[in-house]
């Protein structure tokens, strides 16, 4: 109860004031205290100072998300071969960030495939194995 007539309080007395700046006066005026004007310009200046370091500390953590994205791409262009392989062809110049994940998806399919292929050839040779051991039993 006493907060809420504090605030109306001041809130009349700043309605108040701005009245009595554009020359309109009234019987029921009261004068503005340097204690209300000092209380309003804090609390706008809190409010600027907390929504400043709101918008900072979201640049900051939209910063760190680019920068993250950033090195992902860049050690997938260090490790994937044919990203490599580009860099010497244009002077180590940056791929663009499709190329980079389209080469990483070949290289991603292409070992899937050789890895395939190798299982494969192990059975292959496992059943050789086998068969060699029982022919010479």
């Amino acid at each position: 109860f006493f907060a809420d007539n504090t605030r109306k309080g001041s809130v009349v007395s700043r309605a108040n004031s701005i009245t009595s700046n554009t020359g309109s006066t009234s019987a029921s005026s009261v004068p503005n205290t340097d204690d209300e004007d000092s209380d309003y310009r804090q609390e706008l200046a809190y409010k600027e100072t907390y929504k400043d370091r709101r918008r900072q500390a979201h640049t900051q953590a939209e910063q760190k998300r680019r920068d993250a994205i950033k090195k992902g791409y860049d050690e997938l262009q260090s490790i994937v071969p044919t990203c490599q392989q580009q860099d010497f062809l244009i002077g180590s110049q940056k791929l663009s960030k499709a190329t980079v994940l389209q080469k990483t998806i070949d290289y991603i399919q292409f070992l899937h495939k050789e890895k395939k292929k190798q299982e494969e050839e192990l059975s292959t040779l496992r059943k050789d194995v086998m068969a060699l051991k029982i022919m010479k039993a």
